[in-house]
């Protein structure tokens, strides 16, 4: 689901202030347009008219819900609207495997660094998986272990995972800006996170580790969608 909202303050004069949230480069394009007049009565009138691109992209409605609040001050009163457009899920990109409860995974056996990582599942529509209990590893642990393995190679049990320190040294955040504390998996290999500034970036090892990586290591990774 992406939720865009449209927020409008309303007094003795009219502003809008809009803000988008746009998780990926997929998302559908939007046209939004803002008027405000004064009826023959001299009441303010603003009205919000919001269209989007062809949904082909996506299955599902679209909703969208308004609410509003009314505050007053003294002689002074103002009006404050939302309006939420929420869309619906954006349709896996191809070879994405759909797991049940969980999501839409997709297995890059190529080996990048974590930016190109990124930046692959951003153009599917996806994001970089960001793990968020033991039974979704367990999901994508199957997945995994049926990929084929390179020889004698350390990088078949590593894979990279949307966790960066890039901002704070030390305090991992999801690509969505969540600390790793509160996605719902936090389980470090012991003495992780241990690299200080080298390793900026993190993976997952095959026993469901999640250990501290330099970002250039080349490895394999998982892009993923929610439903």
């Amino acid at each position: 689901m992406f939720v865009h909202a449209v927020l409008l303050y309303v007094g003795l004069s009219v502003c809008a202030c809009v803000g988008f949230q746009c998780p990926t480069s997929r998302a559908s394009a939007f046209q939004l347009s803002i008027t405000s007049r004064r009826n023959e009565s001299g009441i303010w009138v603003a009205q919000v008219s919001l269209d989007h691109g062809p949904t082909d992209e996506h299955d599902g409605i679209w909703h969208v819900d308004v609410d509003h609040t009314t505050t007053k001050c003294e002689k002074s009163e103002t009006v404050h609207v939302v309006a939420t457009v929420t869309a619906p899920f954006m349709r896996p990109g191809p070879n994405y495997e759909f797991v049940p409860e969980l999501g839409y995974y997709k297995f890059h056996p190529i080996t990048v660094d974590w930016n190109v990582a990124r930046r692959t599942c951003a153009k599917e529509g996806a994001y970089l998986m960001v793990l968020s209990s033991e039974k979704e590893f367990q999901a994508i642990r199957k997945i995994w272990d049926r990929q084929p393995k390179l020889t004698n190679d350390w990088r078949n049990d590593f894979i990279h995972v949307g966790l960066t320190d890039h901002e704070t040294e030390g305090q991992f955040y999801s690509i969505f800006g969540e600390h790793v504390n509160a996605t719902g998996y936090a389980k470090w290999k012991s003495g992780e996170p241990n690299s200080g500034n080298t390793a900026n970036c993190a993976g997952v090892n095959r026993a469901g580790e999640l250990w501290d990586s330099n970002c250039g290591n080349l490895v394999a990774f998982f892009c993923e969608q929610q439903p």
